[in-house]
Order: structure tokens, then C-alpha cells, then sequence
């Protein structure tokens, strides 16, 4: 009986046969994971509080600090013996009349008599008749050692104090992500949600880190017709020239010594219970203190775990918070202290926000939008430190 004899799976394997009809249709496998790698960390904006600190309604952020009193005088120095006009450049007005100072160097004590202007003061030398009187260097420790008027003296009224007023300016964050809306309703592998809502979450966490990366590395700028204004971060306020202390290695490796170094200076200008408390630090920076304490480790014959990792670091100055952060420099490490750092949005609409706008009348898409107008406030710079250009490979 005549009949037809087909062999099973041998279409398309052998040379000459047809091709099997499912060869291009073979269902893919795809893993139930999106991945995203993107380094979206806002660390530092978290640890001053925030986006939504204080809220200013002006297109500039002022804020207002005393004078920084010091019982350690920075001065030019006194030419010879005889000479009786100091001069501490802008910084006359601290010391009244009845200020006694002491040279540590020359030993010798000098009593305030009276203000030439803003930078000069009058002394009376020697007036315990310890010493000779001779020349001071600019460089000679002068403290306040106290105060001291005769019995029926006149009220002689202190200079008042100065006040200053630093200040910023807002920047504004504005930007959107729009699909049609084909794109909108197309099945996509792993995303929850649709398309557009994916890439608005993304929007979200970028700008967020920007204003992350402002803080950092912001510089204020009042803006042109060409540039917007944009805020100032530390990097812009925590200067040598704003009374902070900046120390720039040139190369060399970063020691224990030169935070301790940083910590003793800012702790003679302010105070141990005002200094900053955190150390921002880089990656190399943070690998550099923990390698301090290495000689510390200590294993056994049962131990499975190995390795030091500081995150706190005690010192005669406090106890210091370690930040670790990839919004600093690899080079550099800041001093900072949470409570003066600030970051704020112009009204409520400055307020960081996401917007989903009507229905687009030019196309088939939807869109949202992200919108933030923010500013920072960095005060109390003579608190705070910099330590940056340290060797990567020492």
C-alpha cells in the first residue's frame, strides 16, 4: 500500500532540505532584572538636610554673620622699640581701649590706648617693665591677656561690632522627558510602568544629584544674558580668603598630621564647640585614613574577616564623622559642619517637583517635567577646612 514517510526533525539540518517554518521564531529569554549602573548618589545633599531647607522669596539669598572676636591677633608686626601703632588690618574695631596684649615671643605686655582707624591700633609698651622693648615679627604669637582701667576712669565705649551679610544666588533646574504615546502603551521587558514614567524617574534622580554636585562644586554667579545665575558651594566659600582654612599639599602624600594640623588651626579660630565635625573625604582619602590605624590590626588563626575601615576618627580636637563621597575631588578632603550648610528653593513652585503636562496639542505624546529653583546657605566658613592636590599613589 502506497503511503508517505516523513522523518521528524531532519528538515533543515541536512544539506538540501527546506528550511524549518519556526527556524526564525524561537521565543527569547530575557532575565527578570533592568540594570542601571548610573552613579546617582546625592550623599552630601542628604547630609545638610535636604533640598527644602529654608524657603527665600528673592532672587538673592542673604544671610547674616557677627564679627569673629579672636583672642589671637593677626598682625603686622611692630618696627622697633618705641613704636607704639600696631596694625591688625581691619580689625581694630575687636579690641577697645583697656585691651591688654602679650607677645608670647618677647615676652612682653602692651595695654590698648586708643584706635588711629579701622586697622591701627595704639599701644603703650612694656607696661609691667618686664622687658626691653624690641622689634615684633609679624609671625610672634600675640594673645589677649586682659583688660584693665584705672578706678575713676571715663566709660570708654567699645567700637562696635561689624556685620556682614554674604549672600547667593538661586539657579534654576528645568528640564523634561516626553514618548509618544505608541511608546507610552508598548510592552517593554522588566520596566514597571510605562516608558515615559521610567525616564522621569531617571530625570528625577539626575537632577538630584545635581544639585548634590552644586553644593560641592558650585560658584555663584549673578548671571549675564548669555549665562544663568547659578549658586555657590563649598568649594566657592571655603576659601583661605573667606577666613577658612585651606591647606594645598603640592603633590606630597596626605598625613594624619596635616588634619590634625588643619583641626588645631581652626580650632585656635573658633573654638573646639563650634569647628566642623565631618570630614568629607574621597575615595583615596578615606583609604588613606583607615591605612593610618593598619598597624592596629590584629588576626588569629581563627579569624575570616581582615581589614580596617574608620568611619569615626578621634582626635584631640573631637570626635570627627568620616563622609564618604563621589562629589569631592580625588584629591581633596573638606572639614565641614552640617549645621551651616543650607539648601532651599525659591518659593513653593521652587520647590524640586515633577509635572505631568496636559496632553501635547502639537503631537501624539506625553511629557513631563522637572522643576526645582534652589539656593544654598554656607555659613560660618572660619569653621570649616580644606585639604586638597595630595599624592593618588602615597
Amino acid at each position: 500500500m502506497a503511503g508517505i514517510v516523513a522523518t521528524e526533525r531532519v528538515a533543515g539540518i541536512v544539506g538540501g532540505y527546506p528550511a524549518e517554518p519556526d527556524a526564525t521564531s524561537k521565543v527569547r529569554y530575557v532575565a527578570p532584572l533592568l540594570i542601571n549602573l548610573s552613579e546617582r548618589s546625592a550623599d552630601l545633599l542628604k547630609y545638610v538636610g535636604g533640598p527644602e531647607s529654608f524657603d527665600f522669596r528673592n532672587t538673592k539669598v542673604e544671610w547674616q554673620e557677627d564679627d569673629v572676636w579672636s583672642r589671637r591677633l593677626s598682625h603686622s608686626g611692630l618696627a622697633a622699640a618705641g613704636t607704639t601703632t600696631l596694625t591688625v588690618t581691619a580689625a581694630a574695631h575687636r579690641y577697645p581701649v583697656g585691651t591688654i596684649l602679650f607677645n608670647v615671643e618677647d615676652a612682653e605686655y602692651v595695654r590698648v590706648t586708643g584706635h588711629v582707624d579701622v586697622n591701627n591700633l595704639t599701644i603703650v609698651r612694656d607696661i609691667y617693665s618686664t622687658v626691653t622693648e624690641g622689634v615684633w615679627a609679624s609671625t610672634d604669637e600675640v594673645l589677649v591677656a586682659g583688660f584693665s582701667m584705672d578706678e575713676n576712669d571715663d566709660y570708654v565705649f567699645r567700637p562696635t561690632a561689624v556685620f556682614s551679610f554674604p549672600y547667593n544666588f538661586p539657579q534654576l533646574h528645568q528640564s523634561g522627558v516626553k514618548a509618544s504615546h505608541r511608546r507610552q502603551e508598548t510592552a517593554f521587558y522588566n520596566m514597571r510602568g510605562n516608558d515615559l514614567d521610567y525616564r522621569a524617574l531617571d530625570l528625577i534622580a539626575e537632577q538630584f544629584a545635581n544639585i548634590d554636585m552644586t553644593v560641592a562644586h558650585g560658584r555663584r554667579f549673578a548671571g549675564t544674558s548669555a549665562t544663568p545665575s547659578a549658586a555657590g558651594g563649598l568649594k566657592f566659600y571655603v576659601t583661605s580668603s573667606n577666613g577658612s582654612d585651606v591647606t594645598d599639599l603640592g603633590g606630597a602624600a596626605l598625613t594624619r598630621k596635616d588634619i590634625d594640623d588643619m583641626l588645631q588651626e581652626i580650632y585656635y579660630a573658633v573654638g573646639g564647640d563650634k569647628m566642623g565635625k565631618t570630614l568629607l573625604v574621597s575615595a583615596w582619602a578615606k583609604r588613606k585614613i583607615s591605612s593610618f590605624f593598619s598597624s592596629a590590626e590584629r588576626l588569629t588563626t581563627t579569624d575570616s574577616v581582615a581589614g580596617i575601615s574608620i568611619d569615626q576618627l578621634k582626635t584631640d580636637f573631637g570626635t570627627l564623622d568620616i563622609l564618604l563621597h563621589t562629589a569631592v575631588e580625588k584629591e581633596e578632603v573638606y572639614l565641614v559642619n552640617r549645621d551651616s550648610i543650607k539648601v532651599g528653593h525659591h518659593g513653593q513652585y521652587g520647590r524640586p517637583h515633577l509635572t505631568e503636562l496636559p496632553p501635547s496639542n502639537v503631537g501624539p505624546r506625553g511629557e513631563k517635567v522637572f522643576y526645582a529653583d534652589v539656593s544654598i546657605i554656607c555659613s560660618g566658613v572660619q569653621a570649616m577646612g580644606r585639604i586638597h592636590d595630595f599624592s593618588l599613589t602615597t
